[in-house]
């Protein structure tokens, strides 16, 4: 067999026949040392068309993400070739394929399954493989629309506005890698593979910070919009700007991300921020000096602050960064440790003297030359990823492939009787805090691994003070974001400032095989729990820290939340109008991508631990898996000098691509977002439209609609003003013509779909309420995801914790009762 690349999972075989919605699995199974094969008919997989492009036509996008992988060209309607695909089932552990079922069919499951008993096949889909919308007609647009970020962007812009480098369809095909490996954790168990279902849809839904909760919690008007941005209605308690009409400022070259953090949890941050203002001699900030942001929220709903007072607060900040270059920003943020970033582009992030210090760039050929792309989404592991080769031509490794997959006896896994729960055995003590992190061990509890999260009532964690809150009313024990990350878990209350506290901690690193932490970076060494302390008592210890910019680098102190990451991997820059500033995502955007990733290398980890006894601690950047997913736009800087930035709505390819306002209900604006990916599916949409547009025969091409966009986009902005959403999204997919309502947390929880994918859950509460949570986002078919309880409130399990799991007996327990050490 031809020699294959290191890495933690080059022991499996992947078959790749996704479409440009899967094309990022395939990736990052490459990354991982898998030996990725992708199956494509003559003329190429669709990845190979989609942009951007190089001078000679090539896809850039191709180059990025087919990058690590080989190359087998089958035209599945030919009997021989499909004789030699089913060979290659045969031989595989893993199936991966994308596509939507309405307009394609997707491969015959049972079929692949009687082939090969052992496979585990990811599916990805736009809205599911059945249900009422799994026929929708999608773009990546109407996805975002369908899921929930889109929605909340207009709060702050004159309509919502996606992604301009396209990210909805990565973030299900990254689900697919992570169901995937748990399906693999199961296999080993039972030695039979299974499917891994995934809708597109429900991936999206993670970007909302948990907003799509409020609908199915009663949490009236939680969703942002402009009708609810008030910040005396709503001031933003979640430190990431989500929920602020101000959190991106001029400087000289660019913009600063930032927002005047306020409440309990984050407003220190800006109590913190005001005093460095005048140890520099801003001036006219002395007034708002004074202020006690934690107390802010307070002074706001009794009005003693109104937003004129806010406004002139905000207009001393701008006079003093404005004139501040972006990487002032940084020195000032590290120096007084604040809540500040420069917003990033894909040109300042290859030329970082950050990312080059931590060696994230690699390079990958293409054609004569070499790109810098996205690295491994975790360091430290010696040995977990592998360098990415180019990405192949047509078919040019299938006489290899046909080798070394067909050639091997590939030996059956041992089946051992009972599913059982996939991760059931794995233990985990979760430190991290907020979302990132935490959402690590939400995912791992959910498949029966058990997971202690430790937390103090001394400091009330911020995800508590995050809603949506059930009927709206706020409260720290039911936010619907803390219920989110950490349904599943048991709960441990721990004061670490107490020598005591730590004592326990180390004592359940001997009882773990992960510990998950998302500290500040240097904060768990000084607490003397670094990973060099853990691995002396628990040498097979696998330690994973999350952090914004890495635990390495100049950059690595710098503080915040996903927000900040988001700034500092080149989003913030990417949402908005395409004239005026951008608005960035919603929220704290790396928060969504990192738990993701970070889930994908653990897994990858424990796997190798089972077979070498090796842990290791893996440090997990979110800023750095944030670039994952934005590979295409470094490609399109580095060969046509492109920098990617906030363009509308509007796609290269498709046209329309556009949100247009619908029949408003009550206050409530209502929105339509609406794709033509073909001539075909514009000529059904200006039929429905009738009048100048049906009639212009320019509009014919992709090239006659680029040139007219404004004209049709103006078009269609009349067209749909005096009808209703849900109307015009029915009208236009039952021509074939990609639409969707721009979904509210109400429309979400209403949607047939996602009830049909049981999205939401009930799960009861120790107090016999009842918690209402979001699913997993992967689907196993023979081992589904069934987390065993609610989230905890303080101290909820302490006694389970140190009498059954440490062995501690009553008299241990009580004495550390007796120094503080459980709140």
């Amino acid at each position: 067999m031809t020699e294959q690349p290191a890495g933690y999972l080059s022991h499996l075989k992947v078959l790749d026949l996704t479409d440009f919605r899967g094309a990022i699995a395939g990736r990052v199974f490459a990354q991982l040392g898998a030996d990725v094969v992708q199956v494509e008919t003559r003329d190429g997989t669709d990845s190979r068309r989609q942009a951007p492009f190089d001078p000679s036509g090539a896809s850039l996008f191709w180059a990025a993400y087919g990058a690590g992988r080989r190359s087998i060209a089958l035209d599945l309607t030919v009997p021989a070739d499909m004789e030699t695909f089913e060979k290659l089932v045969a031989a595989a552990d893993v199936l991966v394929e994308s596509g939507n079922p309405g307009e394609k069919p997707l491969l015959d499951a049972a079929r692949m399954a009687e082939i090969n008993p052992a496979l585990i096949h990811a599916i990805i889909t736009p809205f599911g493989v059945d249900g009422p919308k799994a026929g929708y007609h999608d773009s990546e647009l109407t996805i975002w629309a369908a899921g929930g970020p889109l929605l909340p962007v207009a709060a702050v812009a004159d309509r919502p506005y996606r992604i301009s480098v396209p990210q909805a369809y990565h973030h299900a095909a990254v689900d697919a890698v992570g169901g995937a490996l748990v399906a693999y954790f199961a296999r080993k168990k039972t030695g039979r593979g299974q499917r891994v279902e995934v809708s597109a849809q429900t991936s999206a839904t993670q970007s909302t910070l948990s907003m799509t909760l409020a609908g199915a919690v009663g949490h009236a008007n939680y969703t942002l919009r402009k009708s609810v941005a008030s910040f005396k209605k709503n001031p933003d308690l979640s430190g990431s700007g989500a929920r602020t009409g101000k959190s991106k400022w001029e400087v000289q070259d660019g913009l600063v991300e930032m927002h005047l953090a306020m409440g309990p949890a984050t407003g220190r941050f800006t109590n913190k921020l005001f005093e460095a203002l005048i140890d520099m001699g801003a001036e006219g900030v002395e007034e708002f000096a004074k202020w006690d942001w934690p107390t802010i929220p307070d002074a706001i709903a009794n009005d003693e602050i109104e937003e004129e007072d806010m406004e002139r607060c905000r207009q001393a900040v701008a006079k003093f960064l404005n004139p501040k270059m972006k990487n002032d920003a940084v020195d000032i943020a590290l120096k007084y440790k604040l809540l500040m970033a420069p917003v990033t582009t894909v040109k300042d992030l290859l030329e970082s003297h950050h990312e080059a210090a931590r060696d994230f760039f690699r390079e990958v050929p293409h054609g004569n030359r070499v790109l810098h792309q996205p690295g491994p989404f975790a360091r430290y592991l010696d040995g977990a990823f592998a360098d990415l080769g180019a990405a192949p031509e047509i078919g040019a490794q299938g006489e290899a492939i046909r080798r070394d997959w067909l050639g091997e006896a590939k030996p059956a896994p041992v089946p051992s009787g009972a599913a059982g729960r996939p991760l059931e055995g794995i233990k985990v003590l979760d430190l991290a805090w907020v979302v990132a992190g935490p959402m690590i061990g939400r995912n791992l509890a959910d498949f029966g691994a058990t997971v202690v999260r430790v937390e103090s009532s001394k400091r009330v964690e911020t995800a508590r003070m995050l809603g949506p809150y059930p009927g709206g009313v706020q409260n720290f024990m039911r936010s619907g974001q803390f219920e989110n990350c950490n349904t599943g878990k048991l709960g441990l209350s721990l004061d670490l400032g107490t020598e005591e506290a730590k004592a326990v901690i180390l004592d359940l690193v001997d009882w773990a095989d992960v510990v998950v932490e998302s500290f500040a970076p240097g904060q768990i060494e000084r607490w003397g729990l670094g990973y060099e302390v853990l691995k002396q008592r628990n040498p097979s210890i696998i330690m994973l820290s999350t952090s914004l910019m890495g635990q390495v680098g100049p950059w690595s102190r710098m503080a915040g939340f996903g927000n900040i990451g988001g700034a500092m991997s080149g989003y913030q820059g990417l949402v908005g109008p395409r004239e005026g500033l951008p608005v960035g995502p919603y929220g704290p955007y790396t928060d969504y991508v990192g738990p993701r990733f970070g889930m994908i290398a653990l897994l990858a980890a424990l796997d190798h631990r089972e077979k070498t006894g090796e842990g290791g601690w893996m440090d997990v950047a979110q800023a750095e898996t944030g670039m994952q997913s934005m590979a295409e736009a470094f490609a399109d800087f580095e060969v046509n000098g492109v920098v990617a930035k906030a363009n509308g709505n509007r796609d290269p390819l498709i046209v329309p691509n556009h949100v247009s306002m619908c029949i408003k209900h009550d206050i409530n604006d209502r929105w339509v977002a609406i794709s033509c990916r073909s001539d075909a599916e514009w000529a059904a949409l200006a039929a429905e439209m009738g009048g100048e547009m049906a009639a212009d025969a320019a509009l014919a091409t992709l090239e006659g609609r680029k040139a007219a966009e404004d004209r049709i986009e103006a078009a269609i902005d009349a067209w749909t003003l005096n009808q209703e959403a849900d109307a015009v999204e029915a009208r236009l997919q039952a021509v074939g013509v990609p639409a969707h309502v721009v979904a509210s947390s109400e429309d979400i929880f209403a949607d047939p779909q996602i009830r049909h994918q049981k999205h939401f859950i009930d799960i009861p509460r120790q107090d016999g309420v009842i918690s209402t949570v979001e699913a997993c986002r992967f689907i196993l078919s023979e081992t589904p995801a069934a987390p065993e309880r609610a989230s905890p409130d303080y101290g909820r399990d302490n006694d389970f914790v140190l009498e059954e799991l440490l062995g501690y007996d009553r008299d241990r327990i009580e004495a550390l009762a007796a120094v503080g050490a459980l709140v």
